[in-house]
């Protein structure tokens, strides 16, 4: 019988689906990665950085759960209206490029 650590659903599940690319691109031209939840979408295999980065959203999901969601919209928005663009100046963005950064120290 399987021990509960066995038993246990992983931190997080990276989905890599090449048909992602082309739709994705239209709506975000350098669009890599999405993440829902617990759950990372992408169109190709994350080298190290790439994934740190899609886990702070990750950790953003866990933290505020289906929150999360509206609150990145909030981010995107106050980011758009102070001319940082709705992705740059996104505070959950910095925190994830901050989270790309951590290992190369």
């Amino acid at each position: 019988m399987p021990d509960a650590a066995s038993r246990q659903r992983p931190p997080h599940r990276v989905h890599v689906l090449r048909a992602l690319q082309r739709p994705g691109r239209v709506l975000l031209p350098n669009w890599l990665a999405i993440t829902f939840g617990r759950d990372i979408w992408t169109w190709r295999a994350l080298d190290e950085r790439e994934l740190r980065h899609e886990l702070e959203h990750v950790r953003q999901w866990r933290r505020y759960g289906v929150t999360f969601a509206v609150r990145y919209l909030r981010a995107s928005a106050r980011s758009w209206r102070a001319g940082t663009g709705w992705y740059r100046g996104n505070a959950f963005e910095a925190a994830a490029r901050a989270a790309e950064e951590i290992l190369d120290r």
